[in-house]
């Protein structure tokens, strides 16, 4: 067969004519391309949010101010609660002797003085004995002289020899006998003016009375009914008032900040517009294994006595001086403040939106903070508890509360 002759128009139709096997490539890469863009877009909008939350928003922070105590102000070392008490605690006031009483001029809450009349007893059978004694007194003081003259007979006759030896033994033992009865009854009388005079019970202190356990008509008699707390001849309990004191519980690991005779700030609950100096005069020696704790006492250098009452409840500042004794403003940091270490501390300060890295020199720790020696000079703002990657010149925010 002859070969049939292809003309131009063949060829171009052939050039002309696409390949089935690579459509199916060509849409694989394209799909390709438009994932990994995808890819890159959402990797580069969370870059991007992360750089809005990090270098490119300022970091949130909790910040405090520096505060100043102006000068001669005492700084606060720590504080604590007690209740007021007297230095003797409580004294209990009776008697010695049984009877009515016939006077009691006092109530619960009375101020009284050494030497005011707390309760009288009826005198009458104490008076009636005292002036039997004194009878007896004379009685021996008038045998005894008839014993002296005598002796002084017996003497004489015995020196002239009308008496016998054995007259003048007994003539001086009966002189004797005379002066011993004398001394008798002296210390007879003496026992009954000490039982007269316990039927006026006084005041042994200055002081408050805080509980009466008897009335007036009582009968006080070692089988009587008594009020509780009182014995068979106990009249009433007083509270001395001329030292006034507060008994507060201390923290062991606190009491080394407590000095005897430093100064203190009192607090009465009732009363929290008032304070009172004060300062501290007693330590116990022993400490509570319980509660952990160290009982501390605070006296009043001048209590008022028209509203300062035993058993009240106060709080107790204990100052780190005398207003005297610190003329230099005090300059104090939060302690969260604080980080580094205890021979290198430092403080972040925030300086226009900026924190800054501050080296501090400290001096004691009070209540409200510590002490800046030197660093800062009080007005600065901190951050508190800070991060940390917290860097020097970070860009940082106050928290919104």
């Amino acid at each position: 067969m002859a070969e049939v002759e292809r003309g131009p128009n063949v060829l171009d139709l052939e050039s002309l004519r696409i390949a089935r096997g690579s459509e199916p490539k060509r849409r694989n890469r394209v799909l390709v391309a438009i994932v990994t863009l995808v890819i890159i877009a959402v990797l580069a909008g969370a870059g991007y949010e992360a750089w809005l939350h990090t270098l490119g928003r300022p970091l949130e922070v909790e910040t405090a101010p520096v505060t100043v105590k102006s000068a001669g102000q005492p700084g606060e070392l720590l504080s604590g609660s007690g209740y007021v008490i007297t230095r003797a605690k409580y004294i209990t006031v009776g008697t010695k002797i049984l009877g009515q009483i016939v006077e009691e001029p006092i109530e619960e809450g009375k101020h009284v003085k050494k030497g005011d009349l707390l309760a009288k007893i009826d005198d009458t059978d104490y008076k009636a004995q005292l002036e039997q004694a004194i009878a007896d007194y004379d009685l021996a003081v008038a045998n005894a002289r008839l014993g002296d003259a005598k002796l002084a007979r017996a003497r004489a006759l015995f020196g002239k020899g009308y008496e016998s030896r054995d007259d003048l033994d007994v003539a001086i033992n009966a002189a004797a006998v005379a002066h011993a009865a004398i001394e008798k009854s002296k210390a007879e009388v003496d026992y009954a003016k000490f039982y007269l005079a316990q039927c006026r019970i006084l005041a042994p202190i200055d002081g408050v009375v805080l509980q009466k356990y008897r009335e007036a008509g009582a009968t006080i008699n070692y089988g009587g009914d008594i009020q509780a707390g009182g014995g068979a001849t106990d009249i009433a309990q007083l509270a001395d008032t001329d030292d006034m004191r507060v008994e507060v519980d201390i923290n062991e690991s606190d009491i080394s900040k407590v000095t005897l005779g430093m100064p203190a700030k009192i607090i009465p609950d009732a009363y929290q517009e008032r304070s009172f100096d004060a300062n501290v005069v007693k330590i116990y020696p022993e400490a509570d294994r319980q509660k952990g704790t160290v009982k501390v006492e605070v006296r009043f250098t001048h209590p008022d006595m028209r509203i300062i009452k035993p058993e009240m409840s106060a709080k107790v500042s204990f100052l780190a001086g005398t207003p005297t004794e610190q003329q230099q403003p005090l300059v104090l940091v939060p302690r969260k403040a604080i980080v580094g270490s205890p021979s290198a501390p430092i403080v972040w300060v925030v300086r226009d939106g900026a924190a800054s890295r501050t080296p501090l020199l400290l001096g004691r720790e009070f209540q409200g903070g510590v002490e800046v020696k030197q660093g800062l000079s009080g007005g600065e703002t901190v951050i508190v508890t800070p991060p940390d990657n917290l860097k020097d010149g970070q860009q940082v925010v106050e928290k919104s509360s």
